[in-house]
């Protein structure tokens, strides 16, 4: 059965078709008949820009074809449905890098794999833990990927505006370790990317991130000359606002010189964390009682200490870094060298001191990781960037020509995506996205946003003190 492209394409008869497949992995001979289902938006306006979310809840009758006697159980799902985005320029770019592919495979195929290994060989002790599978579909026309509603179970994000504390952050780092350490173990014996070739290493993520490091970076220039008080910070982002970019793409393609590489989650940050506590206590005190890893489409093979890096600089703030970076650092590569030598793959020459060598000579990294997602998730600017907004075109009496400009727009976006990952495009690709986040920009100076104005400052100062700046100058 075709699968719907939106959610205003979701119908009873293909909901029952999903989770009769979903029920029949279970026992062959099952059928479900939908008696009712309803659909909501599973985002608010500007909190995702490259997928349509959408809550699916349905109430059904299941019934074992094996047995007609037996009276059919009545059962409800709670369910995620994900497309791709209905902007042309976006799904264009989603598709040329294989991100939606990957997503699915992730969920489909790649963690049952990683976690069927680490039980052979780990006593089931690293298990990897995501939002339960159940349905998904990717040609070159479809794409739907249908996952569990981990919310109706109790799971929430930390709010981003928040950041995470050193628990949260402690766990966090707990479970990515076991994604690295699982990943780098299974590639020994299995040969990771000769069985899953979309994970493989691209560039495309510093091809479209170096315009947006640029832009981030004479935001962050403006927002200091503002302050009027640090000069010398402002004299050195300018020294190196031409070669940051460029530095920044040297020092995340070339694998040569990472220490290892394994599978990477490529977006690890607060958003894509989903909590689960128990009661409060008397005090009001929540403790944690499982976390799942969402949101998979930016995961390929890559250098571990990213992940960490985009953690700790995008959902922290300076005084939890300040008190317990060390700590949760050194949690990461306990977790990491149990697993791996427990697993018969320890990596050599890997203690904590060299672990740490390697995180500090990536640090500029970091620091440009923070810089440009602290910008576009914290200002209210931003959230006006992602939200399109409705227009005529939405009217059912303009389907016919929406239908045209979506051809059109599409047509467009396969040519433009095309020229954006050309080198001789990065001037306009520059100006483009500079226009595009300079509303963040005027947010900065007019002081309003405090959180916003006080994580990237202290980003900022924090990087100056570690001389992670002193690199722009040289």
């Amino acid at each position: 059965m075709k699968s719907p492209s939106s959610s205003s394409q979701i119908t009873k008869p293909w909901v029952e078709f999903m989770l009769t497949e979903y029920e029949k992995k279970k026992a062959p001979q099952t059928s479900v008949t939908v008696k009712s289902y309803t659909i909501r938006n599973a985002t608010k306006p500007g909190e995702s820009f490259n997928a349509e979310l959408i809550l699916l809840d349905v109430k059904a009758l299941i019934s074992d074809g094996g047995r007609p006697e037996d009276t059919p159980e009545e059962k409800e799902y709670n369910l995620i449905v994900k497309f791709l985005t209905e902007d042309p320029f976006s799904c264009e770019l989603i598709k040329r890098c294989g991100y939606h592919i990957k997503e699915l495979m992730m969920y489909s195929e790649v963690v049952n794999e990683l976690n069927d290994f680490q039980a052979v060989h780990a006593n089931d002790e690293f298990r990897l833990d995501l939002p339960q599978f159940i349905y998904g579909k990717c040609t070159e026309k479809e794409y739907v990927l249908v996952m569990e509603n981990i919310k109706v179970l109790g799971y929430e994000t930390n709010p981003k505006k928040e950041g995470l504390d050193f628990q949260h952050a402690k766990l966090a780092v707990n479970h990515i370790a076991r994604l690295h350490a699982v990943s780098y173990a299974y590639d020994k014996s299995h040969s990771f990317l000769e069985k899953y070739p979309c994970f493989q290493f691209s560039n495309a993520i510093s091809t479209f991130f170096k315009p947006v490091v640029w832009a981030s970076l004479a935001n962050s220039i403006t927002f200091l000359k503002s302050k009027k008080t640090y000069e010398d910070m402002v004299y050195k982002l300018e020294t190196g606002k031409t070669t940051l970019p460029v530095k920044f793409a040297a020092m995340w393609d070339d694998q040569t010189r990472h220490k290892f590489l394994c599978l990477t989650h490529g977006d690890f940050w607060n958003s894509n964390l989903m909590f689960k506590h128990r009661t409060a206590t008397q005090d009001g005190e929540k403790s944690i009682e499982s976390l799942k890893l969402i949101d998979w489409q930016i995961s390929q093979w890559n250098n571990p200490v990213f992940d960490l890096h985009y953690l700790l600089n995008t959902s922290t703030s300076f005084e939890m870094r300040r008190d317990h970076a060390e700590e949760i650092l050194r949690h990461y590569h306990t977790t990491f060298t149990e697993a791996t030598t427990k697993m018969g793959t320890p990596v050599p020459n890997w203690n904590y001191e060299q672990f740490k060598a390697e995180f500090e000579r990536t640090s500029l990294v970091g620091f440009l990781m923070g810089m440009c997602l602290i910008q576009g998730t914290l200002s209210k600017a931003g959230e006006n960037i992602n939200h399109g907004g409705s227009t005529c075109l939405t009217h059912t009496c303009c389907r016919p020509c929406k239908v045209v400009i979506d051809k059109i727009k599409a047509g467009m976006a396969k040519v433009v995506i095309s020229f954006a990952f050309k080198p001789s495009s990065s001037y306009i690709m520059r100006a483009s996205v500079k226009k595009v986040l300079s509303p963040i920009g005027r947010e900065l100076v007019e002081g309003n946003n405090e959180i916003l104005n006080g994580r990237l400052l202290d980003l900022l100062m924090e990087a100056d003190e570690k001389g992670v700046l002193d690199v722009l100058t040289l």
